[in-house]
């Protein structure tokens, strides 16, 4: 990986004639050239002939090099931030890993809960503390990426009073779902070096809701029951259910409103419960799907792509239906291969009319989700991408790569069925417009 502290040298050294802002922008674009062309960043540079150019000069030919495929116009969205990499940040990924809490935080409304005597026979060796409330006890406490890498130690047993269900965060100007989120989980066992909940690096563990039964009542109350719903927002859906055991609670509950459309989403293989009951009509199980070599490199911990497949099919034989979402999609040579690969495997396990849909969506984040990223991975391969701001000011591949990709993956998955819902995740109307996707 290039040195960051010697390429800050060797710019201030070198062009020192130039002021702070200019010189982070230098080691900025240096520090990115030198980590994706695997190169010395002083090969970068032609000295006694780069130090007499004006800035302008310098900086349009490190966008051209960092950003070849665009065109001038789309090198104006690249977004600038000074580059802050602290080494005590960077997280230590092993091949397998146990979820084993050393503290556990029981609120003192929910300490009779079945999920907390789940814990105690699950964890009987971890350190049980009493408290009166998450919010008094991370009141005035300052939380860090260092405490985000350290998040499996503590889990947070919780009452939820106010936000059992939530619209689906849609960003700005995208099209929205409709999708309302059964908000019963925050924080997540797995890691994927692109996941947007390491950008809240204020809360200090894993929070699990234990009054499910109040959700419940909350639904009843809905006049419009004909929607789309599910947990896979702010965790991940199966993770912790043998933890839980609320997929089964869930199961049987929306089992009883056939017009709503209940999803899990997830990457794991923790599907125990949902085989344990009959299957209902109205429920989704869903996996998000990658290459494996996007898996191996990006989410760690993770179920393998055949695992996935493999517990969809299982899921589809038993009666639920089966959705897929290709979100993130990692562009990269050779995508379209593999992806394509990773299509048809799909159809090898699962049957087109099984299928309730399939979503779409690029690899995307906001200034901080990258900031996180470049700090807990410093290796990572994934912002080696071409990324401007967007239409929501995230940070996007092209409109016309991301276009280029979308009608691909959808004729790749409309080969095996013309019927399949096919879907784009938070991308804007004209977008899904010349997609002709909803």
């Amino acid at each position: 990986m290039p040195n960051l502290v010697a390429i800050q040298k060797f710019v201030e050294k070198n062009f020192s004639h130039f002021g702070l802002n200019k010189k982070a922008q230098m080691i900025r674009l240096v520090y990115e050239i030198a980590k994706k062309e695997k190169m010395s960043f002083a090969a970068i540079f032609l000295l006694e002939k780069d130090r007499l150019k004006p800035f302008t000069v310098i900086k349009k030919e490190l966008l051209s090099r960092r950003f070849p495929h665009l065109s001038d116009r789309e090198k104006e969205r690249w977004h600038f931030s000074p580059l802050k990499l602290q080494p005590k940040n960077k997280i230590s990924v092993i091949k397998q890993k146990k979820f084993l809490p050393r503290d556990i935080f029981i609120e003192k409304d929910v300490r009779n809960a079945e999920l907390v005597k789940n814990m105690k026979k699950k964890f009987p060796h971890a350190r049980y503390h009493n408290i009166s409330s998450y919010q008094h006890y991370v009141k005035d406490k300052k939380f860090s990426l260092c405490d985000y890498n350290r998040r499996l130690e503590k889990f947070f047993i919780v009452k939820e009073k106010y936000n059992f269900f939530v619209d689906c965060p849609c960003t700005k100007d995208a099209v929205c779902c409709g999708y309302k989120i059964m908000n019963c989980g925050f924080g997540c066992g797995f890691e994927c070096q692109y996941c947007f909940l390491q950008s809240y690096t204020n809360a200090p563990g894993i929070m699990l809701q234990a009054n499910l039964e109040d959700y419940f009542k909350e639904f009843k109350s809905f006049k419009n029951k004909n929607i789309r719903l599910g947990t896979g927002q702010f965790t991940d859906s199966l993770i912790f259910d043998d933890i839980t055991n609320y997929a089964v609670e869930i199961v049987e509950f929306f089992r009883n409103y056939p017009q709503t459309r209940f999803e899990f989403k997830t990457k794991s293989k923790n599907i125990g419960g949902l085989l344990s009951i009959p299957a209902a009509n109205n429920m989704i199980v869903s996996w998000s799907l990658n290459p494996q070599k996007i898996i191996d490199s990006t989410e760690f911990y993770t179920a393998s792509l055949k695992e996935r497949l493999a517990c969809a099919e299982q899921c589809a034989r038993h009666g639920y239906k089966i959705g897929f979402h290709f979100d993130p999609i990692v562009f990269y040579d050779g995508w379209e291969k593999d992806y394509q690969s990773v299509v048809k495997d799909i159809f090898k396990y699962v049957s087109p009319e099984k299928i309730a849909w399939i979503s779409l969506g690029c690899l995307r984040m906001s200034p901080k989700q990258k900031e996180a990223i470049e700090n807990r991975f410093v290796d990572n391969k994934i912002l080696d991408g071409e990324f401007v701001l967007g239409f929501d000011n995230k940070l996007r591949y092209s409109s016309h790569l991301r276009q280029d990709i979308y009608r691909k993956m959808k004729e790749f998955i409309l080969e095996h069925g013309k019927n399949i819902w096919v879907y784009l995740c938070m991308e804007d109307k004209e977008m899904t417009n010349k997609l002709g996707t909803h």
